[in-house]
């Protein structure tokens, strides 16, 4: 079980294995993927768990900063995400970044010099060998001492705020 944390005003659940970063319009893939990392043991935050009256933003930051192990699912519609980008430019800093590239769509430059795990078309199959990789190098920081605190606040979290609508889709 989770434990609960104050942040300002709002109480969140934390502290998360894993922090899935994703493009709205790639969901179905992160449900795969949250399920099926979750049916490992790990703990998953991904923002379907946003909880009702929250500030999205707030929790989002918060549990970006504290996950041991941010996964970006990065595709053709998420390569253009500027939300997805920063919370990729996040996790690098804290040196806990795991990309994942579920197309062929090319990476963004600022993150291809950390190997991603490619996983085109991937369907959820425990046994493929690039996933078995993924899963050790999720082990690896895990088991690792605890990933660098925030030095400086994610680029504009705040400011993007008006780029996501209710329904989480970026405008």
């Amino acid at each position: 079980m989770r434990n609960r944390v104050i942040l300002g005003s709002a109480e969140f659940l934390s502290v998360n294995d894993i922090f899935l970063s994703y493009e709205s319009s790639d969901r179905p893939v992160a449900h795969v993927f949250a399920d099926t990392l979750e049916a490992r043991g790990w703990s998953v935050w991904w923002d379907r768990e946003i909880p009702l009256g929250k500030n999205f933003d707030e929790v989002i930051e918060h549990e970006l900063t504290s996950a041991r192990c941010v996964i970006v699912l990065w595709s053709k519609q998420s390569v253009r995400s500027r939300w997805v980008r920063t919370e990729a430019s996040a996790a690098a800093e804290r040196e806990c970044l795991v990309p994942v590239a579920i197309d062929d769509t090319p990476i963004p430059l600022e993150f291809r010099q950390i190997q991603a795990a490619m996983l085109p078309g991937w369907n959820g199959d425990t046994s493929d060998p690039e996933f078995l990789r993924l899963t050790d190098a999720i082990e690896g920081l895990l088991k690792a001492a605890p990933v660098k605190p925030v030095t400086s606040p994610p680029p504009s979290l705040p400011a993007l705020t008006r780029m996501r609508t209710k329904s989480g889709e970026t405008r």
